[in-house]
């Protein structure tokens, strides 16, 4: 059976999750020459078919939304403060079309959003050594954060920050600053509570957060800014890397979250 990606409706955004270990060398067809170039700077087998799998679900995932052939697609990377290729990425000729790429734990998880910047992050639940948590807080929490977390019992302690640290990430990858902003500036609501953003000083108030429904171990977040997503699909990608072919089938929509 075919694998289809459903229409991007208006207020909708799309997650797609990933395997690393799902890459085939089938893949290769789906990359191009630039893809192939970043991927070859990778040391480990693991970090290699990581990228192999998260630039085939973009172009599998961007081709069908943009009706164009997967490897046609140019997506430009040009950080803005330095001029190098590992800035936020978009496509210039289809710039409605937003998307955002993470991975952790041997998981890759593609977000797709139209009209607005997207950020999406995801973590693996870490262990941390006495003292190490927080020092690190410290350094990326605001100080009502930090003191929601130390009321936590400690064994909730790590989930709870890793919580606190995707939804941070993943609106500061929606625009585009990444760690440059000090995230101890940006407060966002605490983990047991709905994800929103409660103080942003000089960004958009209508930057809004959802939790997403990330594999066992791992915490996931998605951001947009300048819109609210209505509603959030998220659906693995296995279909869609068993394709190995250049095209997919036109777009059709499902039921969506």
């Amino acid at each position: 059976m075919c694998a289809v990606v459903p229409s991007l409706l208006p207020g909708v955004a799309q997650v797609w999750w990933a395997r690393a270990e799902e890459a085939r060398p089938g893949h290769d067809a789906l990359l191009t020459p630039a893809d192939r170039a970043r991927r070859s700077r990778l040391r480990r087998a693991a970090d290699r078919r990581r990228s192999t799998v998260a630039a085939a679900v973009v172009r599998l995932v961007l081709g069908a939304h943009a009706g164009a052939e997967p490897t046609a697609l140019w997506i430009d990377r040009t950080c803005a403060r330095c001029g190098g290729q590992h800035g936020r990425p978009w496509l210039p000729e289809v710039p409605d079309l937003q998307f955002s790429v993470t991975h952790s734990a041997g998981w890759v998880a593609v977000a797709v959003f139209r009209g607005c910047p997207v950020g999406v992050d995801v973590e693996e639940v870490g262990l941390f050594e006495d003292g190490e948590l927080g020092s690190i807080a410290d350094q990326a929490l605001a100080p009502e954060e930090r003191a929601e977390l130390a009321r936590l019992p400690s064994e909730d302690r790590a989930r709870a920050f890793t919580t606190y640290w995707t939804r941070k990430e993943a609106l500061v990858k929606a625009t585009g600053e990444g760690l440059a902003t000090p995230l101890d500036r940006l407060v966002v609501s605490p983990p047991a509570a709905p994800a929103r953003v409660l103080r942003w000083a000089g960004h958009d108030d209508r930057a809004s957060l959802r939790t997403l429904e990330a594999p066992p171990g791992l915490v996931g977040a998605l951001a947009v800014v300048g819109g609210t997503p209505l509603r959030v699909y998220e659906e693995r990608a296995d279909e869609l890397l068993d394709q190995t072919s250049r095209r997919l089938p036109g777009a059709t929509t499902r039921s969506q979250r």
